[in-house]
């Protein structure tokens, strides 16, 4: 093995040591860092569910559900974080050592080099007169020789093998860690479509005699341009529409309760997708 192998490996072997060390820190800060946004937006659902106006129980009822599933959400990924970094850590320690293994084994490789080169020096110092001492420094040249190629090929072979392995733990690694985020958010895109849906079907107008009537407020609704009677039509008339639209869809008129709440159920799962679709593309068109 040439002089410039040796350079070579070792600053390979230094360079890849100070790459699990800085991705140690990078997954250690980026752990911290997601737990403290964790943190933060735990923080937020509890002052938005403070600030639910308490004339509108139903509305805080819906989002003091939202803000417990995602508490919970929160901790289960917290709990998850905690796992993979218990499989990265320990892997950024691995390598390392396992590198610095190698590179006790180059210092070793270039002791016997250089004991073999000693040997062809003395070699060639001895007189070729005196047989037994050229045989002698042959013999052990032959052996130094040897030593020399064996132990080049075993650091050879153990990089290549490192090369391998790092590549395939580092791989398994980021894979954990970004099939964990997109769980995360996920879940996330699920429950806040449930608190969109939820939200968007109140309508915040016809709770409005409610509040009038709990603080004991004299006021005339129609001076603010509120016809509460058009309101409550209106409000009879979507309820009706809904009914008549499952007899519409299925062209069943005979069924039993059960069976008209579950295509109920399926109708309006239908609808809140088309709306979430609508409010997707207006997002969209927004940016």
């Amino acid at each position: 093995m040439s002089e410039v192998d040796e350079k070579l490996i070792n600053n390979k072997i230094k360079s890849e040591v100070k790459k699990y060390e800085t991705l140690k820190k990078s997954f250690l800060k980026l752990y911290e860092s997601e737990k403290k946004a964790s943190k933060s937006r735990l923080e937020s659902f509890d002052k938005i569910n403070t600030i639910q106006e308490f004339d509108n129980p139903e509305l805080k009822e819906i989002y003091t559900l939202f803000e417990t599933e995602m508490k919970s959400l929160e901790n289960f990924r917290e709990a998850h974080l905690q796992k993979i970094m218990n499989l990265i850590l320990p892997v950024t320690d691995y390598y390392p050592e396992k590198l610095k293994k190698s590179k006790k084994s180059l210092e070793d490789f270039v002791k016997v080099r250089k004991n073999k080169m000693n040997l062809e020096k003395s070699r060639n110092n001895v007189k070729n007169e005196d047989v037994s001492k050229v045989q002698e420094i042959n013999s052990e040249l032959v052996k130094s020789r040897n030593e020399v190629r064996n132990r080049g090929e075993i650091i050879e072979n153990d990089l290549v093998r490192f090369e391998s392995e790092r590549v395939d733990d580092n791989k398994c690694l980021f894979l954990h860690f970004i099939h964990s985020e997109l769980k995360y958010h996920a879940a996330c895109l699920e429950k806040l479509s449930k608190l969109f849906h939820d939200i968007k079907e109140k309508e915040p107008l016809e709770e409005i005699e409610k509040f009038v009537n709990k603080l004991n407020i004299k006021i005339d609704l129609k001076d603010l341009g509120i016809d509460m009677s058009k309101i409550k039509q209106e409000k009879e008339n979507r309820e009706n529409n809904q009914e008549n639209e499952i007899d519409e869809v299925y062209g069943e008129d005979n069924d039993d309760d059960l069976t008209k709440s579950k295509k109920k159920s399926q109708l309006k799962e239908s609808n809140n997708s088309e709306m979430m679709n609508t409010a997707a593309i207006g997002s969209q068109n927004e940016i």
